[in-house]
């Protein structure tokens, strides 16, 4: 007999009668414990830097564009080591890849917490690149298990529990860093993500499994996985890439992820000095804004847009595209928001206040638009996924979500230097570098509305192509079991 991976059960992730919906996501919960225990290690960056800055440049003002080396240098290396895992994912065991990857993490974190002066600069790029490292293969490898183990009417279900683990995780890991290192604990602070990291990488150990490739992708292919002992084995060729790897759809979406990503990440960028450095509200405070306003957000987002995803996919995938471009339509508006309501300078009164912030109305409605901007951010994530892997075929999903990564990142570490270049061009003007660099990134709405005109073909395509392999395979087996 041909020994095979696991088979997940036929009612993991199923949409029969009777089964419970909520009951089929628990299976995944290594899926978003890990996801959690990275965002948790990579959430304090963005929001210390201006105190990450003081431990590097003791009494110095903000070093915005030494930051964005840092932060560019990081997802650059994140998303190279991210192409080559992509790659090694389709062809390898993603269990002992998964280990591989937060084990690198794990050792960028503890090490950083050894970073001394004068060459403090120098090792925290050295680091936030090892992180980096570790951290471009966990998405790819994620991506590629959902694939084989979640039914694909389920899918923005699933990657909308995914995004509340990594939304609630990055707002935990917001707090503890902001708190942590405004206590001067910075050291320790590496060392307790670093150990936090070294958790999930134990998790990956003792129950991470590895589903049957190919198992969700059709329900033909499904039938032969779950009822014989053929496996899924086929390879990329020169005539699968040409017609999946650059259909148009495919070609389009990893253009916009440029573009689209500029957006987010110039938004990111810009907020937390904004706020911090502008009008001097503590790192602290900044973290309870993104959990009062931030988490509700991200909960209702993932969870409300998750099924209506799910439920209009069913009619027809380019209503993921729609959700898609009216979400990043309403994010360039709220983004732009939030850089022209004049906030006051709480620096003048009591910046070491917790409670200050919220006794300003102003504030209040800062944090009704982050509200707005993380429910948003829920919507192009939980529909996005899903898109590439209905065009792409079993064989490529690793490969495609970190070729997709990579562009995004591209994008994602554009943003942080642009913005600290138009920054120090326009003076410190933080809504003009905003509205200049958002212009940039609306491209990636032109797109995805293309990408209408091509995407029920490209589906069309990849299970065409999986339904005749579901033939051969159950032919193949049915020879082999002959006497």
């Amino acid at each position: 007999m041909v020994e095979h991976a696991h088979r997940p059960s036929d009612d993991a992730c199923d949409t029969t009668p009777g089964s419970a919906e909520s009951m089929s996501l628990k299976r995944f919960w290594p899926l978003f414990y890990i996801e959690a225990c990275m965002r948790i290690s990579v959430a304090g960056l963005l929001l210390n830097m201006v105190g990450l800055s003081q431990i590097i440049w003791p009494g110095d003002d903000f070093h915005s564009l030494e930051f964005g080396v840092i932060i560019s240098a990081k997802l650059t290396i994140l998303s190279i080591t991210g192409v080559i895992f992509g790659i090694l994912t389709d062809r390898f065991s993603r269990k002992k890849l998964m280990i591989m990857c937060l084990g690198i993490m794990a050792a960028g974190d503890i090490i950083a917490g050894f970073s001394v002066q004068p060459w403090m600069l120098v090792q925290f790029i050295a680091c936030y690149s090892i992180v980096g490292a570790g951290q471009g293969g966990i998405e790819p490898i994620i991506t590629s298990i959902a694939n084989d183990d979640c039914h694909q009417h389920f899918r923005s279900r699933f990657f909308g529990t995914l995004e509340i683990s990594r939304q609630l995780a990055l707002i935990c890991g917001m707090f503890v860093s902001a708190v942590m290192i405004d206590l001067g604990l910075w050291q320790l602070y590496f060392w307790l993500i670093g150990a936090i990291v070294l958790s999930a990488c134990v998790i990956s150990v003792i129950v991470l499994h590895e589903p049957a490739r190919g198992f969700q992708a059709h329900e033909s292919l499904k039938q032969v996985i779950s009822t014989t002992t053929a496996k899924y084995g086929y390879k990329l060729t020169p005539g699968t890439v040409k017609s999946t790897i650059f259909s148009r759809t495919n070609v389009l979406a990893f253009v916009e992820g440029i573009f689209t990503w500029i957006l987010f990440s110039v938004a990111i960028y810009l907020i937390y000095p904004w706020i911090q450095d502008q009008h001097h509200v503590t790192a602290t405070s900044t973290s309870m804004l993104m959990a009062v306003f931030g988490v509700p957000g991200v909960i209702i987002g993932a969870i409300g847009f998750s099924r209506m995803s799910d439920r209009l996919a069913k009619r027809s995938i380019k209503f993921r595209v729609y959700m898609i471009t009216g979400s990043i339509l309403a994010l360039f508006v709220i983004v732009i928001l939030l850089f022209v309501i004049p906030m006051p300078d709480v620096g003048t009164i009591d910046a070491g206040d917790l409670t200050l912030i919220f006794r300003y109305p102003i504030f209040i409605v800062f944090g009704v638009l982050l509200f707005m901007m993380r429910a948003l951010f829920s919507v192009y994530h939980i529909n996005q996924t899903p898109v590439l892997q209905a065009i792409n075929l079993p064989e490529a999903q690793g490969f495609i979500s970190s070729a997709n990564q990579f562009l995004e990142t591209i994008g994602y570490g554009i943003g942080p230097l642009l913005a600290g270049v138009l920054l120090l061009a326009t003076n410190n003007d933080y809504p003009a570098t905003a509205l200049i660099s958002l212009f940039i990134g609306l491209p990636s709405v032109t797109m995805w509305l293309l990408a209408t005109r091509w995407i029920n073909g490209d589906v069309a395509r990849v299970n065409e192509i999986l339904q005749i392999r579901a033939g051969e395979m159950a032919h193949q087996n049915g020879e082999k079991s002959k006497p």
